[in-house]
């Protein structure tokens, strides 16, 4: 994923866990808020995930799953995906849907 569409500063993340509006799914949490960006992304996973390798792998695929999906997003809004411990035995393919699954409950996404 490019680094224009990332999300670094702790300030945004802890804004978003504040103001964000939650969208859950069996194996994450999806906050986001309107924002001034064309489109800006973070995403966390806790220590209750996994080893440090877990956590890893996980991040990787949200990444890609994300960035794949990247063309058909609305713009203007800033998102923060959250993993679930459940998401450390999915597979690519499940974190794949439930990314798509939170985006269109959040309205982000068309459904296609």
């Amino acid at each position: 994923m490019q680094r224009r569409y990332r999300l670094t500063s702790n300030k945004s993340f802890v804004y978003l866990y504040r103001k964000g509006t939650c969208v859950r799914t069996p194996l994450l949490l999806l906050y986001y808020v309107p924002g001034r960006y064309d489109m800006k992304v973070g995403f966390s996973v806790s220590k209750k995930v996994g080893k440090s390798v877990v956590r890893n792998k996980v991040k990787r695929r949200l990444k890609e799953n994300f960035r794949a999906l990247i063309p058909s997003l609305a713009k203007g809004y800033t998102c923060l995906v959250t993993a679930k411990p459940a998401i450390a035995d999915a597979s690519f393919a499940d974190i794949g849907a439930a990314l798509r699954v939170a985006l269109v409950k959040a309205g982000l996404l068309e459904k296609a």
